[in-house]
């Protein structure tokens, strides 16, 4: 009951909630949840029935005002669904897709206490200058910029006062949301809404501690520290925490600015191709990537070199995962359908699908309506969104990670349409194929396999003598439990009760029988009471027996 005492702790909030999703008219929502009956004193702002405010808006504005109206953690929240078209309705994506995070700032007085609290040391000494009215202001924090000794320009991130506790608050409110949800509305348990609440909880705790995007940068700049397309800013880890970062600031011009405006010196074909490539590269050959590549976070350098922004929200994709991507891009282009819907199956975790032949259909359907169109007619976004309608159709869910992929790919291949027109970004894919190809054949490939497996057979082979000495020593002391689980047995077990208990009433039927007989032979008489009593029991016990298995017979 811990998340009830919680709930008690924040017994102002949940009535701000509930008062704002009322007004939205979402009160029907609200008794769904069956708050009222778990918190009582929730029960005065719950209205028996639903006071839908007449209004011009669809019921998709209202969820999105609503939320917007909730605050910063919702608005996250609500962002966060929005990348999941794979659970909810189109209507509603769009509508979530709106939302935005833009706050006033709080006062620079504010931020620079703050920095002198986290860093421990006096601004002074920190900054040769810091500009007190910040470049950007969001729900989480803010962007100063300042100088440090020596004249070097960096981008200092502050973290909003008293966010963390707020967020902290709003956490456990939709945990709690969540699991009513799954325990009372049955239509939303194959979503898991547990499961998106744990996510949205660990998406944001990170994009909280400012060290973990320190982390992200870092590691993006050693996986491209040696390809002169892309450049990575520096980041400044002795003037960083989790409440403060401090990195390089970046003076290039805004990918929009080259969409919308004919800038001399830059290459827009180039531009276009280099910024979708490097998200490709991300995905599929090193797993790791940018989640948000819009506009607003990618700028352009002298030379066309793309420099990616905000490295507060990363995916990652296992090795495993990234492996049947690649398998999956191979099947897509060979036309084989099976295969694709295997590794779909496999990546949302549903590889025995009770609806597996409708869903290899469907995909074979999808492969032969795309695959054949000409490149200037290829819409990767138009393909992904079938795709993920397929999959809400047969209820399948995609880890989440995988979910961003899908949203970074659809989001660059849009900026590279408006930096060049004629972009086709299934022109790239072909080539990571390619890539993916020679890199599974390659020797280098073959032979760190080779050496894994080798690995894993040592580690096998060292291990047997140990596991044989263990499995003997139990052995010979009787320790050795072998448990046998049976499935599939109820029909058999009822039939056996079935004929167990007719045989118990054939058995008394006869002792019942030969025992009368026995009483009226050997009374001289011929007129045995008990004996004639029994030989009428045993023939209503017969007729008995013999009704109920004619109805059973004809009822199978």
């Amino acid at each position: 009951m811990g998340f009830v005492s919680r709930t008690f702790r924040h017994t102002k909030r949940y009535q701000e909630i509930i008062s704002v999703l009322i007004r939205y008219g979402m009160g029907d929502i609200v008794r769904s949840l069956g708050l009222a009956e778990t918190f009582p004193f929730l029960r005065k702002v719950i209205p028996k029935r639903n006071a839908r405010p007449v209004s011009d808006l669809t019921r998709w504005e209202d969820i999105r005002m609503a939320v917007e109206e909730l605050g910063p953690t919702f608005v996250k929240f609500g962002q966060m669904l929005s990348n999941r078209p794979d659970i909810l309705p189109p209507q509603l994506i769009a509508e979530l897709a709106k939302l935005q995070d833009d706050v006033p700032p709080f006062p620079g007085a504010e931020a620079v206490r703050l920095v002198e609290q986290e860093l421990s040391a006096p601004m002074g000494e920190l900054f040769e200058s810091f500009n007190e009215t910040p470049l950007a202001s969001a729900s989480i924090g803010q962007v100063h910029l300042a100088r440090l000794p020596g004249g070097k320009d960096v981008a200092v991130k502050v973290q909003r006062p008293g966010i963390e506790d707020t967020i902290k608050t709003d956490l456990e409110i939709l945990h709690t949301f969540a699991r009513l949800a799954e325990n009372n509305i049955e239509h939303l348990r194959y979503i898991n809404p547990t499961g998106i609440a744990r996510e949205f909880d660990r998406q944001i705790r990170q994009e909280l501690d400012y060290n973990h995007e320190r982390l992200n940068l870092e590691h993006f700049q050693k996986i491209f520290e040696k390809d002169s397309t892309v450049y990575v800013p520096a980041a400044y880890r002795e003037r960083s925490t989790k409440r403060v970062f401090t990195m390089e600031y970046i003076e290039g011009v805004k990918v929009s600015r080259i969409a919308d405006e004919d800038l001399p010196g830059y290459d827009r074909k180039v531009v276009a191709y280099r910024g979708a490539t490097l998200i490709l590269k991300q995905i599929f050959l090193h797993g790791f990537f940018h989640a948000d590549p819009h506009p607003g976070n990618i700028v352009i350098l002298d030379g066309d070199r793309v420099c990616f922004l905000d490295f507060g929200m990363m995916g990652s994709l296992i090795p495993a995962q990234r492996e049947l991507l690649g398998t999956l891009l191979i099947a897509i282009e060979r036309r084989n359908s099976t295969i694709v819907t295997n590794i779909i199956l496999e990546l949302t975790k549903s590889p025995d699908h009770d609806e597996k032949q409708d869903i290899e259909y469907e995909v074979h359907e999808l492969i032969d309506r795309y695959v054949d169109l000409p490149l200037a007619e290829m819409d990767i976004g138009e393909i992904l969104e079938s795709l993920m309608q397929l999959m809400l159709r047969f209820k399948l869910r995609l880890p989440s990670d995988l979910v961003m992929m899908g949203r970074s790919i659809v989001m660059i291949e849009g900026v590279g349409r408006q930096i060049y027109p004629q972009f086709q970004i299934s022109d790239i894919i072909k080539d990571i194929v390619l890539r993916i190809i020679t890199q599974r054949l390659g020797p280098k490939r073959m032979i760190n396999d080779a050496f894994l497996s080798f690995m894993e057979y040592k580690k096998l082979l060292s291990d047997f003598p140990g596991d044989m000495r263990t499995l003997l020593y139990k052995a010979k002391r009787g320790r050795i439990k072998i448990e046998f689980e049976h499935k599939g047995l109820e029909p058999l077990r009822s039939t056996l009760d079935a004929v167990s208990y007719r045989l118990l009433f054939g058995l008394v039927l006869a002792a019942l029988i030969v025992g009368s007989s026995l009483m009226i032979r050997f009374d001289s008489s011929g007129w045995n009471v008990a004996g004639r009593v029994g030989f009428i029991l045993g023939a209503v016990f017969a007729v008995v027996i013999l009704v109920i298995t004619v109805v059973r017979t004809f009822k199978e």
